[in-house]
Parts: structure tokens; C-alpha cells; sequence
């Protein structure tokens, strides 16, 4: 099972992936956001249409039917009130009640012949600021108040719109019509009441065309991008595919160049300074050669030895021999071997590199090549110690020296990177790679590689 999961966990970090991923959460939720603005609005949309329908009603029939004898009580004024009503259509409205501004109920269209008690009711200040300054006004009607309770749609709610009405008197006194003199007295409130699911309905009928035209964009914008990043992706790739094959060629051109030009000087320049050293030993040491001539022949026979190890460590600076774990011994000799010139004693201890990788010997050595160049350079050291671990685990890298050391936390002089891209080269290997120094203390540097 770990197999596919480091796949899957992989997948998830392609850049491709990554932004599909965030995408889709950001239009989920720019989606989610603009379909609750949008729901609200919508509602409040269907409430003012439902509230322009009452308006407009209330216009319409109240003026010249509504009489002040229906707001005083007056016996037979409902009946007359209804019977002004017949022709007129309440359309969507379930029922409508009249209340005077007490909020004593005048008339209930959903019971007209019902006989009328004196009970006052409390209106909400929404209202009574209706009454006041007119208006509309919409509210959700609570099934325990106002006559709500037995109004047809009560069990999927109502909604209870009121607005101000006025009713009329003649100028003698008596209930007659707007054509004999009407005029205006006691203001009254009209209510209407709303099926809450015709109300939902109306919502969803602004609404559910809405809902589409913001996802479509998003869902498309998505698509879009993702193809633009795809095919950018593909191209980055391919760029860095082709990148990755000239640097490789690169590399291996370079790395073929410095095994002829090692080669060349192993075979002729250190061959003929072997071959000089020797002869000049052997001239040194014949019984015919006068004590003198000898004398200068040793010390020319001993500088050309000094010369031909400088030369050796040159090579495998260059490109060191044999660079695999059972040749990583005699190539850290020869890397260190400049070390003696310096005043410094230098020592090599490698095991259990035998079954390293060329990989990982390639990379062990550009960092103890790095380290000890380091410590010959800036140390000042008296001793420096090249250690080598390996193990079914991995391979541990220790270059210790007894010099100077320095500041880790200052900043790294500009022409000094060696260790610092050494650094993240080890890490993308799964290694580590530990500078340890102080003032005076000397330097330790530890790599270790898990397999």
C-alpha cells in the first residue's frame, strides 16, 4: 500500500494538481458566497414583488369600499364590506385582514361571515411605523400570534405583508360612496398574508437562473486555466528535459575531457617524473658518484618526489582514479596529500564502502574534496582527520580538523559557496550535510547519506 500512496502523495504535489485543487476549492467557495448573496437578494426581491402585489391591491379596492363604520363596529358594516369585495380578485393572497390602529381585527377575509370579537391585538413596531409614516412592510408571521394559527398555508408558514389604508365617510355623515363627498378619515391597516412556499417559489424562480450563470463562468474559467497550465506545464517540462540532456552531455563531455587530459599527464608528465626521481636515486646511491654530486642528486631526487605528489593529488583533483568504493581509499590519499606541504598531518580511514554506488562515492568525494580543500586553505589546522562509515543504512562522512573554525552564524563571504550548494545537493538525495565550528575550536563536517 505505501507504494500507491507515495504516488497519490506525489500527484498532489505536481504544480498541475496543486492548482486544479486550489481552484476548485476557490470556485466552491466563490460559489458558495455568491449563492447565499444571491438567495438573499432573490428573497428580498420576492418579498418586494410579493409587497408591490399588496400594494397595489390595497390601492385598488380599499378606496370607496373601506368605510369607517367597519373600523367603529357598526352592525352590518361587514357584511356590506363584503358584499363591495365579490368583484375583486385577491390573486396570490391567502387571506388579508383590516385592523384599526388599536389592532382591533375590523375584518378577516379568510372567515368574513364570522362573528367579530373586541379582542385588541398587538401590532410590532414594524407595523406601527407603517400606520405612522405608510408604506409596506414584510414579516414572517408566527404560527402563536395573530389569527396566524388557522390561516390556510399556516403549516408551511406565512408571511404577513402590511400596508396603510384609509376609510371613508360622506359629509353628512352616513357610509355613501367617494362620488357624494367623500372624505378621508381614520387611517387603517391592511394585512395580507403570503404561502411562504409561494413566496420560496418566487425566490427560486429569480434565483435558479442566476445559480447557473455564476457557475458556468467559474467552472469554465477553471477549465481554461488549467488547460493554458497544462500545456505551459508541458512546456516548462519539455525545456527542462532538454536542459537536464545538454547539462548531462555537458557533464559527461567535460568529465571525458578531464580523463584524457589525467590520462595524458599520468602517462607522460608523472611517468617521466617517476621515471627522473628514480633514476636520480639510483645515480644518488651509485658508489661512482662522489659524496658532493650525490648529495645534490638526493635533494633534486626528493624535490622531484614532492613534485610528482603534488602532481598525483593535481590528477585527482582533475578526476580522481578509481572513484568507487573499493578505490575511494587511495583517491582520499591522494586528495590529502598536499596537506603535508601545508605543515598539516592528514589521515584517511575508510570501511564498509565496498558496496557503495557510484552515485553515492561520487557525491561523498565532491564534498570531502570541498571540505578538505577548505581545511588545507583556512584552517591553519595541525591535523586533519578524513573519516568514511558505510552500512546497510548509509554512508557517513566526517572531515574533523583542529584549526581556527569560524563563525557558523556570520554570512558566508561571496566567493565562498562550496559547502552551501553542496548542501542542498545532499539534500535532494535525502541526505545531511552539518558544518560544526567555532572560534578556535576547530571544524567538523558531516554528511551522512540514508539508503
Amino acid at each position: 500500500m505505501s507504494a500507491p500512496r507515495s504516488r497519490f502523495g506525489r500527484l498532489l504535489r505536481t504544480p498541475l494538481t496543486l492548482f486544479l485543487v486550489v481552484s476548485l476549492l476557490l470556485v466552491s467557495g466563490i460559489f458558495i458566497a455568491t449563492n447565499a448573496i444571491a438567495t438573499r437578494a432573490a428573497e428580498r426581491a420576492a418579498l418586494e414583488q410579493a409587497e408591490s402585489v399588496t400594494q397595489s391591491l390595497a390601492g385598488s379596492v380599499m378606496p370607496g369600499n373601506l368605510r369607517e363604520g367597519l373600523l367603529n363596529g357598526r352592525p352590518g358594516a361587514v357584511d356590506k364590506f363584503f358584499r363591495r369585495l365579490k368583484p375583486f380578485s385577491t390573486g396570490d393572497i391567502d387571506s388579508f385582514d383590516v385592523l384599526t390602529t388599536e389592532g382591533r381585527l375590523a375584518f378577516d377575509s379568510s372567515d368574513a361571515g364570522a362573528a367579530l370579537d373586541d379582542h385588541v391585538y398587538e401590532l410590532s413596531r414594524s407595523q406601527e411605523r407603517v400606520l405612522a409614516d405608510g408604506g409596506t412592510v414584510s414579516e414572517f408571521a408566527d404560527p402563536s400570534s395573530l389569527r396566524s394559527s388557522d390561516r390556510p398555508g399556516s403549516e408551511a408558514g406565512l408571511v404577513k405583508i402590511s400596508t396603510r389604508v384609509y376609510a371613508t365617510r360622506d359629509s353628512k355623515g352616513r357610509d355613501t360612496g367617494l362620488n357624494r363627498g367623500q372624505s378621508v378619515t381614520s387611517p387603517a391597516l391592511f394585512v395580507a398574508y403570503w404561502d411562504l412556499d409561494d413566496v420560496e417559489q418566487r425566490r427560486e424562480d429569480i434565483f435558479g437562473t442566476f445559480r447557473w450563470i455564476t457557475l458556468g463562468p467559474l467552472v469554465l474559467l477553471v477549465v481554461i486555466s488549467t488547460a493554458m497550465l497544462a500545456v505551459l506545464t508541458s512546456q516548462v517540462r519539455r525545456g527542462s528535459r532538454e536542459r537536464e540532456r545538454l547539462l548531462q552531455t555537458a557533464i559527461e563531455a567535460s568529465d571525458a575531457e578531464r580523463r584524457r587530459i589525467a590520462r595524458d599527464l599520468h602517462d607522460g608528465v608523472v611517468q617521466d617524473l617517476a621515471g627522473s626521481a628514480f633514476a636520480l636515486s639510483g645515480a644518488a646511491r651509485d658508489p661512482a658518484t662522489t659524496p658532493a654530486t650525490a648529495q645534490v642528486l638526493g635533494s633534486v631526487s626528493a624535490s622531484m618526489r614532492d613534485s610528482l605528489k603534488q602532481m598525483r593529488s593535481l590528477l585527482a583533483e582533475i578526476h580522481p582514479p578509481d572513484l568507487h568504493g573499493q578505490g575511494l581509499q587511495s583517491a582520499l590519499e591522494d586528495l590529502i596529500a598536499p596537506a603535508a606541504a601545508a605543515g598539516i598531518h592528514a589521515s584517511v580511514s575508510a570501511a564498509g564502502v565496498e558496496e557503495a554506488t557510484e552515485a553515492e562515492v561520487a557525491l561523498l568525494w565532491r564534498v570531502a574534496q570541498e571540505a578538505v580543500r577548505n581545511a588545507i586553505r583556512h584552517s591553519g589546522a595541525s591535523t586533519l582527520a578524513v573519516t568514511v562509515r558505510g552500512d546497510t543504512d548509509g554512508l557517513l562522512l566526517e572531515v574533523v580538523d583542529d584549526g581556527v573554525g569560524f563563525d557558523t552564524t556570520a554570512p558566508s563571504p561571496p566567493d565562498r559557496f562550496g559547502l552551501r550548494g553542496l548542501r542542498s545537493l545532499v539534500r535532494d538525495v535525502g541526505g545531511e550535510l552539518d558544518v560544526t565550528s567555532a572560534l578556535g575550536e576547530g571544524t567538523s563536517v558531516r554528511m551522512a547519506v540514508r539508503r
